[in-house]
């Protein structure tokens, strides 16, 4: 599995105790619960064990091709309840079904399966199918059988993640002890993915909501954004990314140019400042490394210029002007240069788009212009749209025009990546 992925930090610590514990993951169906458990099980330190009510062994690995490397056949379970046995001749691999008509039956047939291993983890996909195969339907019955759970995880000291297939609460959301919620939400009709830790008894919950993507069928979660500041000692002069034509712009950005193949001529954003000014300091370094130049239409663009500095050879500094008057015809220092405007800096936005675009007709110059919200007037005027947002405390963008999904910005290194909320 990639080393990328990662799980909530506060998960993590809820389960660092040795003693058994008991874990409810649940959400409507395709909402990620069985990746982000097939994930917490290969990322927690012990023997996983996979109870599969669902589909069979042969079935999870073709779905999840990466497990192969992390669960071997041997820990994964069949309590699908087939009505035949699976054969070598007939499946890739060959597993003893777990067989049980009643709890006693279920909880000893998994306890036999994990009694000689250390710190051994259980996940159970999922209760519902467990309940309904032992006939348990009435609200006492299902308190029971959660109760028999809870104590056998804690006899046992055998943590237990249960899959439920409900978003809703349970008495069950009471006997266990932590409860987590997967959510698949639609955002500008794009895919959104959130986690939220309801309950992880005696871990204090800093961050409850997590952004999540299950991109490459792994899930990976995102460090809540701190702040736009990355304090490095000695920051790394890279080589500039070059630019994918005569008519675009490289954003500074691997992923992102790999998503709108780079930036146009006006480019257009809306929504957050502060996913903006990433972008804007990305794209910024990219070009003064190049050796293009970089007009800035307002004095507070002073901070901005202090901040890339570092990531910018000393010669090419000298590439940047500022001017405060935007209505009139710019004046370059050389034939390609790159205009960096802010509309909610600017009395008469209109008199200042047209103003910077009659001075950028040369083939090497673009536009940068951030226009805060609402902007459907300059839409027209753009050859690359771009929102920018804050989901879940992380950065985030996605194009409008070219159309793409939810991309999460990971600014934790030097070096920006993007990864698609899918």
């Amino acid at each position: 599995m990639e080393e990328k992925s990662t799980i909530p930090e506060e998960i993590m610590t809820f389960f660092l105790a040795d003693y058994g514990k008991t874990l409810l993951i649940k959400g409507t169906p395709g909402s990620g619960k069985t990746v982000f458990a097939l994930t917490l099980l290969n990322t927690l330190k012990g023997n996983g064990v996979y109870v599969s009510t669902r589909v069979d062994p042969d079935t999870l690995y073709m779905q999840h091709t990466w497990l192969k490397e992390t669960l071997s056949a041997d820990n994964i379970i069949d309590a699908t309840q087939p009505q035949r046995e699976q054969t070598a001749a007939s499946k890739e691999i060959s597993i003893k079904p777990l067989r049980y008509a009643n709890v006693p039956d279920f909880l000893k047939g998994v306890y036999t399966r994990t009694e000689k291993m250390e710190h051994s983890i259980v996940v159970i996909d999922s209760w519902d199918a467990v309940a309904s195969y032992v006939g348990y339907y009435e609200q006492k019955d299902l308190v029971a059988l959660g109760h028999n759970l809870c104590d056998f995880s804690r006899r046992t000291s055998t943590k237990v993640i249960l899959i439920a297939e409900y978003a809703g609460q349970t008495p069950l959301d009471y006997l266990v002890d932590g409860v987590i919620v997967v959510e698949s939400d639609m955002y500008e009709h794009r895919r959104v993915r959130r986690l939220i830790m309801q309950k992880l008894s005696g871990c204090a919950i800093k961050n409850p909501v997590a952004l999540f993507s299950l991109n490459n069928g792994i899930f990976q979660s995102f460090t809540t954004f701190e702040g736009v500041e990355m304090k490095i000692e000695k920051p790394l002069i890279s080589n500039p990314i070059p630019d994918p034509g005569d008519t675009r712009f490289s954003t500074g950005i691997e992923d992102l140019d790999e998503a709108i193949r780079g930036y146009g001529k006006f480019n257009l954003f809306e929504g957050d400042y502060r996913t903006y000014d990433i972008l804007a300091r990305a794209f910024a370094i990219n070009s003064l490394n190049l050796g293009k130049h970089l007009i800035f239409t307002s004095t507070t663009q002073n901070e901005f210029i202090a901040n890339i500095a570092s990531y910018v050879k000393e010669e090419y500094m000298k590439n940047i002007e500022i001017v405060e008057a935007v209505n009139g015809e710019i004046k370059s220092a050389g034939d390609k240069f790159i205009v960096f405007i802010n509309l909610e800096e600017t009395e008469d936005a209109d008199d200042a788009v047209k103003g910077v675009m009659s001075s950028v007709s040369g083939p090497g110059c673009g536009v940068m212009c951030f226009g805060g919200r609402e902007r459907e007037e300059m839409v027209p005027f753009a050859s690359t749209h771009i929102k920018t947002e804050f989901i879940s405390g992380i950065p985030c963008v996605y194009g409008m025009m070219p159309r793409t999904e939810i991309y999460a910005l990971d600014i934790s290194k030097p070096i920006i990546s993007l990864t698609p909320i899918v």
